[in-house]
C-alpha cells in the first residue's frame, strides 16, 4: 500500500492532469472495480457467499456517489441483491442508468424514508458513497438517520473516505460514518492516517486508478 498522503487540492490537481489523457468515465470505472472487488470479499467473509447477499449502497450527489452506483451495478451482476439508496435530490446520471440497467433497485430516501431505512437495516453490507473529498464535515438529513440505522454487526465499506470526515484533517467531531474498510483512490488522505479520524476508517485499501501521485 502506498504511504503517500495527499491533500484534497493535490488530488484535484492530479485528477485534472490525468483527465488530459484519460476520460473521467474510465477513472470512475476503475474506482468502481476496486470498490466492488473489496465489497465482494467483505460479503463473502460475512455471509460465506456472494450470490443472494443484500447490499445497501448509500448514494450522494457527487462523483463518490457515481463510483458507488457503478460498484452497485457490478455487484448486482455478480449475484448480490443491491439497493441504491439515493440520499440527495440528484445523483450521477450515467452511473444511475448503468445501475438500473444492471437490475439494481433504487429508492429515494427523501420520498420514501421508511423503505430506505429498511434497506439499510436488512443489509448484509452497507457501502458509503454519500460524500467525498470536497465535502464539509458532518452528515445532513436524511443521510444522518440512515447511517444511524446501520446494524451494529453490519460491515461498512467507505468509498474514498468515510462520509462526514474532513479529508484534510484528523478530527472526527461531526457526525460521520464508521467504516470497517475504506477503498481510497490514488493516495492516502490525512483523515485516514491521523487519529481520531483514522480510527473511523477501518482497513485501508489504496486503489491505483491511473491518477499520478507526483
Amino acid at each position: 500500500m502506498s504511504s503517500t498522503v495527499m491533500t484534497v487540492a493535490q488530488i484535484r490537481a492530479a485528477e485534472r492532469r490525468a483527465m488530459e489523457t484519460v476520460s473521467e468515465a474510465i477513472l470512475m470505472a476503475r474506482a468502481a472495480d476496486a470498490v466492488a472487488a473489496e465489497a465482494e470479499m467483505m460479503v463473502a467473509d460475512a455471509r460465506g457467499r456472494v450470490p443472494g447477499t443484500r447490499v445497501a449502497v448509500l448514494v450522494g450527489a457527487g462523483n463518490n456517489g457515481g463510483d458507488a452506483l457503478l460498484a452497485a451495478a457490478r455487484l448486482q451482476h455478480r449475484g448480490c441483491r443491491v439497493t441504491a439508496v439515493l440520499v440527495a435530490s440528484r445523483s450521477h446520471e450515467e452511473s444511475r442508468l448503468e445501475a438500473l440497467d444492471a437490475g439494481v433497485t433504487t429508492v429515494d430516501a427523501q420520498d420514501f424514508p421508511h423503505v430506505a431505512q429498511m434497506a439499510v437495516e436488512r443489509a448484509d453490507l452497507v457501502i458509503d458513497g454519500i460524500v467525498g473529498l470536497g465535502s464539509s464535515p458532518g452528515l445532513r438529513s436524511p443521510a444522518d438517520a440512515l447511517v444511524a440505522a446501520i446494524g451494529a454487526d453490519t460491515p461498512v465499506l467507505a468509498v474514498d473516505i468515510p462520509s462526514g470526515l474532513d479529508a484534510d484533517s484528523g478530527t472526527a467531531d461531526a457526525t460521520h460514518v464508521r467504516a470497517d474498510a475504506t477503498v481510497t483512490f490514488t493516495a492516502l488522505k490525512a483523515c485516514l492516517v491521523e487519529n481520531p479520524a483514522a480510527a473511523q476508517a477501518g482497513r485501508i485499501i489504496v486503489a491505483d486508478v491511473g491518477v499520478p501521485r507526483g
